[in-house]
């Protein structure tokens, strides 16, 4: 029983923590619990295995997921028309990503990690967004939410069809949301406003995560320590995604993508560590 609480008053802080930057940047923060779950040394069941940190991140994330769009779609901010073609893409793509994901050593994966998180620091620091001035030609989409507030772009849905096979691919793999490539997409090619953006990107995940998690339970990378993880930090994810939701507006995003980077690259040193030591930098005695 001290163990119980001791692991819920770690788990559900850092579960809030996930599901609020994920909230306010539209991704599912596997980039945060997959090295979390890696190199944490007060988890049961540890040390994970990559397939197994990352089949509990697609758990979290599918959490995040379910209560970022709850709150979204009161808020009428989805396009769930180009969220659904989106996942024709990213399911079949998952699927690949977790026969993947079994193929590679800890180093590797560790390696391959810590190469994406200073890939996605940088997206973070350096793209800034141009909305309503997309670069590719669609169907015209118009979304007006609960405000009022008419929200008008474009979208290829071939295109967007393709990039969901290949952000499936990755997100799985990884066990991550895949909103650090969907959302870039979204803004830049087809000029959607970053709220509509950030909240189609998380519809996405429901089916993203959904498909990852359950080709996960199939091949058994899903484990009993996983699953306590997932009941912990969920409940924490899933209170700090409504916060973000409510905050989205109101918090400076320039502050948030600082904080953000910071803390991506630090934890792409810890990973790139591991992968230098063959994978044991936090495992071994």
């Amino acid at each position: 029983m001290p163990e119980t609480l001791f692991l819920a008053a770690v788990l559900v802080p850092v579960g809030f923590g996930v599901g609020l930057v994920g909230s306010l940047l539209g991704v599912g923060g596997g980039f945060f619990v997959v090295p979390f779950l890696l190199s944490a040394p007060l988890l049961p069941g540890h040390p994970f295995t990559p397939s197994e940190a990352t089949a509990a991140s697609l758990g979290v994330i599918l959490l995040n997921g379910i209560s970022a769009t709850g709150a979204n779609a009161r808020r009428r901010r989805i396009d769930y028309r180009e969220g659904l073609v989106l996942a024709l893409g990213t399911v079949p793509g998952a699927w690949a990503g977790r026969d993947l994901v079994g193929r590679l050593r800890s180093a590797e994966f560790s390696a391959c990690f810590a190469a994406l998180l200073l890939l996605v620091a940088a997206y973070v620091v350096f793209v800034r967004f141009r909305e309503g001035r997309g670069k590719v030609r669609g169907v015209p989409r118009e979304i007006v939410d609960s405000e009022g507030q008419a929200h008008r772009y474009e979208v290829n849905f071939t295109l967007s069809f393709l990039v969901g096979l290949a952000v499936g691919g990755i997100a799985s793999l990884f066990g991550v949301g895949g909103g650090l490539f969907l959302v870039p997409f979204l803004v830049v090619a087809c000029g959607m406003p970053t709220l509509v953006a950030t909240a189609t990107s998380q519809f996405t995940f429901l089916f993203t995560a959904s498909a990852g998690l359950l080709e996960s339970v199939r091949r058994g990378h899903l484990t009993g320590a996983g699953l306590g993880v997932l009941l912990f930090m969920g409940a924490g994810v899933a209170l700090g995604a409504q916060a973000g939701v409510a905050a989205a507006k109101r918090v400076r995003p320039g502050l948030v993508r600082l904080m953000l980077a910071a803390v991506l690259v630090t934890v792409a040193a810890l990973m790139a560590l591991e992968a230098w030591r063959g994978g044991r930098a936090f495992t071994a005695p």
